[in-house]
């Protein structure tokens, strides 16, 4: 490869690596504040299938794609809410459950598209997000359409960074949630209700997995397909692992990901006698390395996936 050809390699990965993140990481920063809570929600694949049908639907009837994030956060906001009835208040095993809630996502997502539209070969589309383009800014050589050339919900998405990490990090509230995934009798002690904090957690981690699959409908693809996550839901969740419940660690390892996301395709383009099936396996073996090296070192919160009894 010549000097030019690295160059275009790495700018286009650069401008094309936040939009492939973006589902990834809304659902990874909704999971880390619920595993910090002490809940391991495995249904975030279900819930983001959810939110990216719900997406769909609402922009292609009523063409408001604010409205369509919206009500796809809502879904995935219920969604949480059954979660958490069902594991905090029933006490039932979380990755039983989780796993039930990514088969049902699963199949509704679906059946609701079949339902809808039927089972054309040619599925509707809607329009994907406008990117912001600020002037001068964006023609910055190399990194200007990187940092200044994305769409909204980009922005959004890295006020959400800010605020979460803020909040666990800096003030009481975020104090008393880390408590309570660490060891809910101690918060419970400190007049700290762990019920309430685990229910605000899993409620805003089903919200943000909303987020994330209405931003692949929305953000990207443009339409919706059986399946459309394709294991988004599960890297989201090993990417919380890989970051040590720190929000500036998980965004670094979505952004690794979608990186090797856009490298896959551009590979496929350069060298097309290789099979696609290698390609497609990349980015998924090298989150499964990060979390061998990273993650498996990480020691997540004592209550993780542990149900509070109180008293006891």
């Amino acid at each position: 490869m010549n000097v030019a050809l690295i160059i275009l390699i790495i700018e286009t990965i650069l401008i094309g690596m936040i939009p492939r993140a973006m589902p990834i990481f809304a659902s990874a920063l909704g999971e880390t504040v619920d595993q910090s809570a002490g809940i391991l929600n495995l249904g975030v694949e279900g819930i983001m299938l959810m939110g990216a049908i719900t997406a769909l639907l609402v922009d292609f009837f009523y063409h408001n794609p604010v409205l369509a994030f919206l009500v796809a956060g809502f879904v995935g906001l219920i969604f949480g809410a059954i979660h958490g009835i069902l594991v905090i208040s029933m006490k039932l095993d979380q990755t039983v459950i989780g796993t039930a809630i990514w088969f049902v996502g699963w199949g509704l997502s679906g059946v609701l598209y079949a339902a809808t539209f039927g089972l054309s070969s040619s599925p509707p589309t809607v329009p994907t997000l406008p990117h912001i383009y600020i002037p001068y800014l964006t023609n910055i050589p190399f990194f200007g359409r990187f940092i200044f050339g994305e769409d909204p919900l980009v922005y959004i998405l890295i006020g959400a960074l800010i605020a979460v990490d803020y909040f666990l990090n800096h003030t009481k509230q975020g104090l008393n949630l880390r408590t309570v995934g660490h060891d809910p009798r101690v918060a419970e002690i400190m007049g700290v209700n762990p019920y309430l904090y685990r229910y605000a957690a899993v409620l805003f981690g089903g919200f943000m997995a909303g987020i994330g699959g209405a931003y692949i409908t929305l953000g990207i693809v443009g339409s919706f397909y059986f399946d459309i996550t394709a294991g988004m839901g599960f890297i989201a969740v090993a990417l919380v692992y890989f970051g040590k419940w720190k929000p500036y660690r998980v965004f670094v390892g979505t952004l690794i990901f979608g990186a090797v996301y856009v490298f896959y395709f551009m590979m496929e383009d350069l060298y097309p006698k290789i099979p696609y099936e290698f390609y497609q396996m990349l980015p998924y073996i090298v989150t499964l390395i990060m979390i061998l090296v990273i993650g498996t070192r990480a020691k997540p919160p004592a209550s993780l996936a542990i149900p509070y009894i109180k008293g006891e």
